[in-house]
């Protein structure tokens, strides 16, 4: 009888347990609420109603959603700090045309904002070749001017040297050489035609 009452409060903790942990893991509709708020406005506690546990639960009510990404990215590419902060901490979750597309964002967002950008490399958000993709990966549109591309990069190289903090240095490097690489590729490419 007492094998009976003590299997009984076992189940009963078991089934209490797996109802505390299914009401932290948030439902679909409070995904997407909170996704809407977020992409109508990118802000702090926006972001925070995104995270619950370890913040990936509701990535893919934006990130499995073209629309909704293609709204994120647009704040991204105006300087949105918390757009991309959101974007470089889900990076890693996104492939092929997406991900392309998310790092060319990533990249506008450091002609806005290159401390912070370089902030997500040093704090892991993004990895170094995801700073490298970022930096040197520029929209489709200039694909085939090789003036702009130089422009373009030419002006994140005068951003990556304005950054102070001399804890990015490493970042500041790592940057620098990507640019030029990428600066070199260009002027190869257009001493060919």
């Amino acid at each position: 009888m007492k094998m009976g009452i003590r299997g009984l409060m076992i189940m009963s903790l078991i089934a209490c347990a797996g109802g505390a942990l299914a009401s932290t893991v948030p439902r679909a509709s409070d995904c997407q609420r909170a996704a809407q708020a977020f992409l109508a406005t990118p802000t702090k506690s926006n972001m925070a109603a995104l995270r619950v546990g370890d913040g990936s639960q509701c990535w893919q009510a934006i990130g499995g959603s073209n629309a909704n990404l293609g709204e994120l990215l647009r704040s991204v590419r105006r300087g949105n700090f918390w757009a991309a902060s959101y974007l470089a901490a889900n990076v890693k979750a996104l492939d092929g045309g997406n991900l392309e597309d998310s790092l060319v964002a990533l990249g506008k967002f450091s002609d806005v904002d290159m401390e912070n950008f370089l902030l997500f490399s040093q704090k892991g958000f993004i990895s170094t070749q995801e700073l490298d993709n970022a930096l040197t990966m520029l929209p489709l549109s200039m694909s085939d001017d090789q003036a702009a591309q130089l422009s373009a990069m030419e002006i994140r190289a005068k951003n990556v040297e304005n950054v102070t903090r001399m804890d990015l240095s490493e970042q500041k490097v790592l940057a620098l050489k990507a640019i030029e690489r990428f600066i070199a590729e260009i002027k190869a490419a257009k001493s060919e035609r």
